[in-house]
């Protein structure tokens, strides 16, 4: 086994990289049980899932009501109705009165106003994939 890269030039590796994070945080995981709820260091990994089961119950139960406030509602059918007809009316509204006679106008119209979000979520997309590169070394 050859020793560890010191050089920018000599990388380790995207495979040795990644098992080093994941050993490290499994490490840091296991001290945080210990420090927060006494499980021993050594513990088997069937007792340190137990004990991670057993403080997300604990949490879930108080931090239930708080989060209450966040959880989604189901719409009333007066709700579902009235979006339903604005999404039918859009296309009217935005190409004309004839747009009700060309097919697929509500379609083209609706891609046209999600491209913007769609060409966002593909830079930030291709952001994350550079940044991995960088992180690791991969070649593109």
């Amino acid at each position: 086994m050859r020793p560890p890269a010191t050089d920018r030039d000599d990388h380790p590796g995207v495979a040795r990289m990644l098992i080093g994070e994941a050993y490290i945080a499994t490490c840091l995981l296991k001290e945080a049980l210990r420090r927060i709820a006494g499980v021993p260091a050594g513990a088997s990994f069937f007792t340190t899932m137990f004990a991670i089961g057993v403080l997300a119950s604990a949490f879930r139960r108080v931090a239930a009501h708080a989060l209450r406030v966040f959880r989604p509602r189901h719409p009333s059918f007066a709700g579902t109705a009235m979006a339903v007809a604005v999404l039918r009316e859009a296309p009217g509204g935005i190409a004309g009165a004839r747009a009700r006679d060309t097919r697929f106008t509500g379609t083209i119209i609706a891609m046209s106003l999600l491209a913007p979000a769609l060409r966002r979520a593909a830079v930030r997309a291709q952001r994350a994939r550079a940044a991995f590169a960088r992180r690791y070394g991969v070649a593109r």
